[in-house]
């Protein structure tokens, strides 16, 4: 496996991809954890990485926890405030940091950081007294020369119980919680996968997702690692498309906004397809379907229903499945719930696209979806080391040699999250007799209305993200007497439609403020509408000029959507909503609020 390649990556932007073999990497990691031992960092001291996703942040991760450290992951688009909280809780003294600009902010913070002693810099600097990857690795190569058994004793000296790694959840409010995850944790997980995702030596990795968060980390990095294939490293998430065509992979995993925008683009080829050829490929894809539907019940397929799929697979599914990716054969999705009907598309195409759930708290995977029985709707069984059951009022609870111990000095957040050794994950979902978990709202979302109803938004919201244009959606309603929603659109496929429809329209602003859009999406959501009791009903709705963000504070890193947040900035376009004052259609622009386009009821 030594000359095989671990890592594939572009040095730099101008730059075609270039390789590095498993005897590099592991060459490059020893050095660089030497270099970390000769700057001072101990057994079970803490070292950041303050990057988004590269081979640097893997190469760093792995010196670290080669010197017998413990890496702190830090997102790089973190307040300063979280930033400096990170530092201080974890008692960091080294942090690994991506380019200048994220350096300035850590020099900004020295004072108060009181236990930082090094930054080392992941490009080059042109400062000689700065520390960098490449000098730190020399650095190592010295003292190993001097003292070639230092960190192999100290890797050896490591238990399976001891601390592996900080990760600080990035949570909806308030402050990071510290999770820590010990080795122990992170093996019984890649135990428990081995059975339920098959991926060898022979498979390429495509890694993009931010690795200071646990999906990426444990269920792509170290995964990844423990299979023994190449992981290739996207120059971001904006150029996954273009990467996925130059390297080729076999997995990925995605969160439901990438997954969406995929199924997007492939649904619009489709759509544009003539009469005849559009008859044979949806013929095809609903053959597909009925063939995981077998599976997923533990049926097999009838004589004539496997000859039809043998016929779609020949004439249109493989030809689907190469326009994706020629080599793609799984895609794992986390992070948020994703659409049912995408999820259906892809698995019914024949790249096994699984649904999973996990938390920090429980280093990730907790459930998903095995290959040959994927139950559209659930996010999955159980891992086979984990045991999950229902609390009084529905809140899925779990325990097994995966999950945390508590949080890192925070005794109260850990007596909140535990109860007789079960952590309580803020979900409400349910259980089946095959220990798939179905997850139906998160605890602390459910709205209760002026009636005392209890509403779950997520779901409403799954509903109204089934429409077509539709690539957002936020639901308000508590304590109130109806529901409202905030929706944003999917630009590309909006502006092709309202070309395709003859819309008025010459810029997507025109079409997010349009009365066409409100028609349109009123039809669609009263027709998706039918399984919603009526105080589950939107009753008024707005359309924004503008996704919702992680800039503007309205997402965290891995794109979830921060309620609180959108509430407080769309706090006045929400009370307009229900004070019968919000702009309709094409009033929006005379309204003179440029944040949000149509509203009616």
């Amino acid at each position: 496996m030594g000359d095989r390649p671990a890592f594939i990556y572009k040095p730099d932007r101008k730059s075609a991809y270039t390789q590095l073999s498993w005897t590099g990497l592991g060459e490059r990691a020893e050095n660089l954890a030497f270099g970390l031992a000769e700057l001072g960092l101990e057994v079970d001291g803490k070292a950041a990485i303050f990057s988004a996703t590269s081979h640097y942040w893997v190469l760093a991760d792995l010196a670290i926890l080669s010197n017998g450290s413990v890496s702190v992951p830090i997102y790089p688009t973190s307040s300063l405030s979280d930033i400096e909280y990170i530092l201080n809780n974890s008692e960091a003294q080294v942090v690994f940091v991506q380019n200048k600009r994220l350096l300035t902010k850590i020099e900004g913070l020295k004072e108060r950081v009181p236990h930082l002693k090094v930054a080392i810099l992941m490009e080059e600097s042109g400062d000689p007294d700065t520390h960098t990857v490449e000098s730190v690795e020399k650095l190592g190569r010295d003292r190993r020369a001097a003292h070639p058994e230092l960190v192999y004793r100290r890797c050896e000296s490591r238990e399976r119980q001891d601390l592996a790694t900080i990760i600080y959840t990035s949570g909806t409010t308030g402050t990071p919680k510290g999770v820590p995850l010990t080795h122990s944790n992170i093996m019984a997980v890649m135990e428990d996968l081995q059975g339920v995702l098959p991926v060898d030596e022979n498979d390429i990795y495509l890694s993009y997702l931010p690795l200071s968060h646990v999906f990426e980390r444990v269920c792509g990095e170290y995964y990844w690692l423990h299979s023994g294939g190449a992981c290739a490293f996207a120059e971001g998430i904006e150029y996954m498309a273009k990467n996925m065509g130059e390297v080729g992979p076999s997995m990925i995993l995605v969160v439901p906004r990438v997954l969406d925008r995929i199924y997007t683009k492939v649904k619009s080829g489709i759509e544009g397809a003539s009469g005849r050829s559009r008859q044979l490929i949806e013929w095809s894809i609903e053959v597909g379907r009925q063939m995981v539907e077998h599976r997923a019940m533990g049926r097999k397929p009838r004589h004539a229903l496997r000859l039809k799929h043998w016929l779609a697979e020949r004439v249109v599914l493989k030809k689907l499945r190469q326009r994706i990716g020629p080599n793609l054969r799984l895609i794992v999705s986390g992070g948020a719930p994703a659409t049912r009907d995408v999820l259906s598309f892809f698995n019914a195409i024949g790249i096994s696209t699984l649904e999973g759930y996990g938390l920090t708290e429980t280093a990730a995977p907790l459930s998903v979806n095995p290959r040959h029985r994927v139950k559209l709707g659930t996010v999955g069984a159980t891992l086979p080391s984990v045991q999950a059951r229902l609390s009084a009022d529905g809140e899925i609870m779990v325990k097994g040699p995966t999950i945390c111990s508590g949080y890192y000095k925070n005794e109260q957040g850990t007596a909140e999250a535990f109860e007789d050794g079960w952590f309580k994950t803020g979900d409400i979902g349910t259980i089946d007799s095959d220990s798939y978990i179905t997850i139906t709202d998160r605890k602390k979302d459910i709205i209760v209305n002026s009636a005392g109803k209890n509403i779950a938004p997520q779901r409403i919201e799954a509903i109204i993200k089934t429409v077509p244009l539709v690539n957002q959606s936020v639901v308000f309603g508590d304590k109130r007497k109806h529901l409202v929603a905030l929706i944003c659109l999917e630009e590309q496929a909006a502006m092709e439609y309202a070309r395709d429809n003859g819309w008025p329209c010459e810029t997507f602003e025109e079409v997010a403020r349009s009365g066409e859009i409100y028609d349109y999406l009123k039809k669609e959501l009263k027709m998706r509408s039918g399984s919603l009791a009526d105080y589950e009903q939107i009753k008024r709705f707005a359309v924004l000029e503008k996704e919702l963000s992680v800039e503007a504070g309205e997402l965290t890193a891995t794109l979830k959507i921060k309620r609180n947040a959108v509430a407080r900035n769309y706090a006045d376009l929400v009370s307009a909503l229900y004070e019968d004052r919000a702009p309709v259609g094409g009033e929006a622009g005379a309204a003179g609020n440029n944040r949000f386009a149509a509203a009616r009821s």
